[in-house]
């Protein structure tokens, strides 16, 4: 059955109490810190989120401001998980965006793209009025299809 008064497994005071037992039993907050989230890593959070409930659980004692010694109880908390690999903040490694890709380029159908026919008789009339450009009068340049 799980203890659920106890750090959790992979938690902050978890990963910190296994490092303070691996380093001799005493650690300063320099030789923690790294190993935590980095959330975690600040003075203010590493107290209230760290130190804390090891504090509570009785798992370590201040030596001074940052410096922490674990109880016995703490070093037989961490030596159930020591035999394992040191926990340790997992960094995340990011994957390689691929490179675009693009569909085929397709001829142009010109079926689909017709102009469109005009709304009522007469409607194309303006094509058939010269405009004048500069003082000349010139055809209109599309076509009166």
């Amino acid at each position: 059955m799980a203890k659920f008064y106890l750090p959790r497994k992979g938690s902050s005071p978890h990963i910190a109490i296994c490092h303070i037992v691996h380093l001799g039993g005493t650690a300063t907050y320099q030789q923690i810190a790294p190993h935590l989230t980095p959330s975690h890593q600040s003075r203010v959070h590493f107290d209230s989120i760290v130190v804390s409930p090891l504090l509570d659980f009785g798992f370590i004692t201040r030596d001074g401001r940052y410096s922490f010694k674990a109880t016995e109880k703490g070093k037989d908390y961490a030596g159930q998980y020591l035999s394992d690999a040191l926990p340790c903040h997992e960094q995340y490694v990011g994957k390689t965006v691929p490179g675009r890709t693009f569909n085929p380029q397709r001829e142009l159908n010109i079926a689909k793209h017709r102009a469109v026919a005009p709304f009522r008789p007469g409607s194309d009339d303006y094509k058939e009025i010269p405009s004048l450009m500069g003082n000349q009068r010139v055809a209109h340049k599309g076509s009166s299809n």
